[in-house]
């Protein structure tokens, strides 16, 4: 008996040595057991993705840049209080000018009204015609920017001079039978539009619902 009581003892104390391997199933720490440390950057899938501000990924919200030119868009106002069109735009077919007895091209749009409606600039710009000839009558030409100019024709005497600045609604003149080539369609103003010199059709800024 004192022989078996000495072997389990000797036993128990090699069970608590440290020096002593412990197998995988003991309570020892074996390096195996110990959790996987994820490393932000490496090619596991352990890690969430970092954004990275202008990468261009989809993750990252767009960044404002506050250098960028704010584009205002050019909306005409009408040229008269009281929209009545009695000749359209028509580049593309001809239309009946009653007072020449022929057809023709239409170059702008004719306002109808009664002799000393007011005619106003349609935007923001400057005044840099004024002028008269017997077909078109009096004329006044306004520049809205590098690329943009209206003409208001058929009107009587402007109230504008060359070089005035004018803001979308300042009377320019009224309008009137000034026109030599259009003065059986009585009083009017023939309104139309020069892009880049060259005319243009005025409804890409001017939107006048059911005319």
């Amino acid at each position: 008996a004192m022989v078996t009581v000495a072997i389990v003892t000797s036993q128990n104390n090699n069970d608590l040595d440290p020096g002593i391997d412990a197998g995988p199933g003991d309570n020892v720490n074996d390096p195996d057991d110990t959790p996987p440390v994820d490393n932000p950057g490496d090619s596991d899938d352990n890690t969430p993705p970092v954004d990275n501000p202008g990468d261009g990924d989809d993750n990252t919200p767009p960044v404002d840049n506050p250098d960028e030119p704010i584009v205002v868009p050019v909306v005409f106002a009408a040229p008269v209080a009281n929209v009545n069109v009695i000749k359209d735009y028509s580049m593309d077919s001809l239309v009946w000018n009653q007072t020449l007895k022929h057809y023709a091209v239409h170059n702008g749009i004719d306002f109808g009204g009664n002799d000393g409606d007011n005619v106003m600039s349609v935007y923001d710009g400057t005044v840099i015609e004024v002028k008269y000839d017997i077909l078109n009558g009096y004329t006044v030409k306004v520049q809205h920017n590098d690329s943009l100019v209206t003409s208001y024709s058929s009107l009587n005497e402007p109230t504008v001079a060359v070089g005035q600045t004018v803001a979308k609604g300042d009377v320019l003149g009224t309008m009137g039978v000034t026109a030599a080539n259009e003065y059986l369609d009585g009083a009017h103003v023939h309104f139309s539009l020069y892009e880049d010199g060259k005319i243009a059709n005025p409804y890409t800024y001017l939107t006048l619902g059911d005319k």
